[in-house]
């Protein structure tokens, strides 16, 4: 049997309640995690519960062996609190749906989140810090960067490249090996057929830069 070890939620909104979720549905076969709360420092939070979770202040309440997985849906507040909290000696944990089935060639970093459905092939790379949500198609020599949000049914075909920071609309595509350049927003629904410039946001079938 294994160990059962704690988890602390970074952020009590929306995402966190998902990712609670997913953990809780990673528990249902076999207890992995105790989650022991969400550790959010909104004045209108702290020191209520959650979906029964209580929710926690800062992380110095938090002892050391605790594990954390970051459930902020913007990347950029997203890589901001995992930076402060990495630099503190914080470690994060990838937690992924028991119905995702990750290829021994699929490699996935350490704090990343993955939920039902989604689907890989072969030979995928997965940054640290990614979220991709429902019901994805992920297939071969596909790179996700760090910090990247991926929404629910959303396609990547083979090779394609998500740099840094990128975030994918829901139920958008990204033909074989383009390439979206860092902190890059695609709209929901987009066609991605050729490379999108970084610090953009782009949208439409055929996706265009509708501003930088």
């Amino acid at each position: 049997m294994s160990e059962v070890k704690d988890i602390v939620i970074v952020g009590a909104g929306g995402l966190g309640r998902e990712v609670l979720a997913v953990i809780e549905a990673c528990n249902s076969a076999q207890k992995r995690w105790n989650v022991v709360g969400f550790l959010d420092t909104g004045p209108d939070l702290v020191g209520l519960e959650v979906s029964g979770v209580p929710v926690l202040g800062s992380d110095d309440c938090l002892n050391d062996s605790v594990s954390l997985v970051c459930a902020i849906g913007n990347p950029r507040t997203r890589f901001r609190i995992a930076e402060e909290l990495s630099v503190k000696g914080r470690k994060f944990v990838s937690i992924v749906h028991p119905d995702v089935r990750i290829p021994r060639s699929v490699r996935v970093g350490a704090g990343t989140v993955v939920m039902a459905g989604t689907q890989f092939t072969a030979d995928a790379n997965v940054g640290s810090h990614v979220v991709i949500y429902i019901n994805c198609g992920i297939t071969h020599d596909v790179h996700i960067g760090d910090f990247c949000m991926i929404a629910g049914g959303c396609n990547l075909s083979g090779g394609a490249v998500l740099e840094k920071g990128v975030q994918l609309g829901t139920a958008a595509s990204v033909l074989p090996r383009r390439r979206i350049g860092a902190w890059t927003t695609i709209g929901a629904g987009s066609v991605v057929t050729k490379d999108i410039p970084p610090e953009s946001t782009a949208c439409g079938v055929p996706c265009r830069v509708i501003e930088k």
